[in-house]
């Protein structure tokens, strides 16, 4: 027969208060009622009476002195009548860097539409809740000095979860891809099997790379696009050591303009070459002309792009689309 002596049952008494006093503060008249119902207090079968009453009051304080003498820092806020626990070993207290990059990740977070948004969302939530109260308190009133704009231009928090969960599935299992997707430049429908990539978030966008196993070569798929419950996981495994994707030397000039006191990090691994002028010449290597395209046209006219000739032939022709549509008829 399991005993039930009073030294054991104020230890099983005490290590409750901790567990509760570890997810959030507590008032006394909570903490006291929970400890009845778990038949913790030497009088728990006297329910109705001053005595019992009196007898569990003095048994609590008893208890929360005990827990005092080790180190638990056990505070008692009488306008909330609630104690708090600041220094479970369990709990979460950061510094003052540490909650200012805390507060920016959660100014960051608020209402982002990015993918996984209320995974994310939760998490920052749950931490914020492992804080003491005056930390909590600090993020809830600080003002933020530093923000970061995702730019999120499409809204994620909406997107077919078992799409979203078969792409992902082929990813962390190496595993071949087969989705519908709908081509933006043609409106066209077509079926691809590729061997996936982590999906990538930019520009406002998550994109989905892969190896085609009909174009040999990796192409990229805007995760919107993709047609909502085609994705399939395929048994087939990913083969390791695909060829290198066919890659050029990018090189373009910028006007002073742009140049003058530094030039942006587009392209892994460039090199830039100033000029007397405060102009700079540009130099990287590539393999996706659209992406360098799109990058360099929102330059306007302070970038020149001098190679690869496929790239400067597609600024051409964008140029040339574009006066067409904006040229007057006296020009």
């Amino acid at each position: 027969m399991r005993s039930d002596t009073a030294a054991e049952r104020a230890a099983r008494r005490r290590f409750t208060l901790l567990a509760l006093l570890h997810q959030r503060p507590h008032s006394t008249s909570e903490l006291i009622a929970l400890l009845v119902n778990g038949n913790l207090f030497e009088c728990n079968g006297e329910k109705d009476t001053s005595t019992a009453v009196r007898q569990r009051s003095y048994q609590f304080r008893h208890d929360i002195n005990a827990l005092r003498l080790p180190g638990c820092q056990l505070t008692f806020d009488r306008k909330t009548r609630s104690y708090t626990w600041h220094n479970s070993p369990f709990g979460l207290s950061l510094n003052q860097s540490q909650l200012a990059t805390f507060a920016m990740l959660l100014n960051t977070f608020a209402d982002t539409t990015v993918l996984h948004a209320s995974e994310i969302q939760a998490l920052l939530t749950l931490l914020k809740g492992r804080l003491p109260p005056d930390q909590q308190k600090v993020l809830d009133t600080q003002r933020r000095p530093y923000s970061i704009d995702l730019h999120e231009t499409t809204d994620y928090r909406n997107a077919d979860p078992q799409t979203v969960g078969r792409i992902e599935k082929a990813i962390q299992r190496g595993q071949q891809l087969e989705f519908r997707h709908r081509s933006a430049r043609e409106g066209k429908e077509r079926l691809h099997v590729i061997e996936p990539q982590p999906l990538v978030f930019e520009r406002g966008h998550v994109y989905l790379h892969g190896w085609s196993l009909d174009y040999q070569k990796v192409l990229r798929f805007r995760l919107d696009y993709i047609l909502p419950g085609s994705a399939r996981v395929l048994p087939t495994t990913i083969m390791r050591n695909r060829p290198s994707p066919i890659s050029y030397v990018l090189k373009y000039r910028l006007s002073p303009v742009i140049a003058r006191i530094s030039v942006s990090q587009h392209f892994p691994g460039q090199a830039v070459e100033t000029h007397p002028d405060g102009s700079a010449t540009v130099t990287a290597r590539i393999t996706d002309l659209f992406e360098a395209c799109r990058t360099l046209i929102s330059y306007r006219e302070h970038c020149t792009v001098l190679e690869p000739p496929e790239l400067v032939e597609e600024m051409r022709k964008v140029t040339d689309k574009l006066y067409m549509i904006y040229h007057t008829r006296d020009e």
